[in-house]
């Protein structure tokens, strides 16, 4: 802003200096490129910065403005003034896409597809029950829950608290991610809180016990954080919806006082 209003009035400091009405036009138009067009975000600076330079050229000549002799002193300050313009929008323009992807990151989903909220997927998960129930075929569910151990954030206490809120759903929205890309599509995720849950029709209880380890795998390797998976299987352990919900969680909180144990023995 401070760089605008010195072009705007840069004929003001000094006599001499000339400003053609070019610059005048194209200064907020390599701005409002630069910052508001989304792909152009992800050019080059340099080709940014040429091609604002190539603009105001070819602007200039056609307009009939002299370029030679001179004229040639205030050509290159104007483009002094283009390319400064376009370094700085650009600049603005990068940190604008930080933070674009600093608040994508702490969103849970944002890959292209994402959980739903149990309050939406636990329709279509009692809609999955009732199918296995009817036509007597297999079906299993998952409860997936992060331990707060592995996300801890060292730093002062209310700053800790804000971070810790931060650093625990950049870390939800990463596992939701990987879960995405590793189940197929005819998969329902849901999730509530700091948990996923995860309904796999026509997956067996047999089946469950593979496919539990390849994600705790794919969590702690691409998003660094330990998991623990409840399970629960139709028929075998439930016949309900919510009694298999109960199930999974159960055996996830099982698995994970085991661990303790294991832990403070050690």
């Amino acid at each position: 802003m401070i760089w605008l209003l010195l072009v705007y009035n840069i004929e003001r400091l000094g006599e001499p200096i000339h400003v053609t009405g070019v610059v005048y036009a194209l200064v907020p138009l390599v701005v409002a490129l630069i910052i508001l067009v989304p792909p152009l975000r992800n050019a080059p600076s340099w080709s940014l910065l040429a091609a604002s330079i190539l603009a105001f050229w070819t602007l200039k000549v056609a307009m009939g403005h002299r370029m030679w002799g001179a004229a040639l002193p205030p050509t290159v300050m104007e483009i002094c003034v283009i390319a400064v313009t376009a370094v700085l929008a650009c600049w603005v323009s990068n940190g604008m896409s930080e933070f674009e992807t600093a608040v994508a990151n702490i969103t849970i989903g944002r890959a292209g597809k994402s959980p739903k909220p149990l309050a939406i997927g636990q329709a279509e998960m009692y809609r999955e029950v009732r199918r296995a129930r009817r036509y007597q075929r297999p079906l299993s569910l998952m409860v997936i829950g992060i331990e707060d151990e592995s996300i801890q954030v060292a730093v002062d206490r209310i700053v800790q608290d804000i971070q810790q809120t931060m650093m625990k759903r950049y870390v939800l929205s990463s596992v939701a991610e990987t879960l995405c890309n590793e189940l197929e599509d005819h998969n329902i995720i849901a999730h509530s809180g700091d948990r996923f849950w995860v309904l796999l029709p026509e997956v067996t209880a047999a089946e469950l016990i593979d496919l539990v380890g390849s994600l705790q795998a794919s969590i702690s390797e691409q998003v660094g954080v330990a998991s623990q998976i409840g399970t629960a299987s139709f028929p075998e352990d439930a016949m309900t919806f919510d009694s298999l919900m109960e199930r999974a969680v159960e055996e996830m909180e099982e698995k994970r006082e085991l661990d303790r144990l294991l832990q403070s023995h050690s």
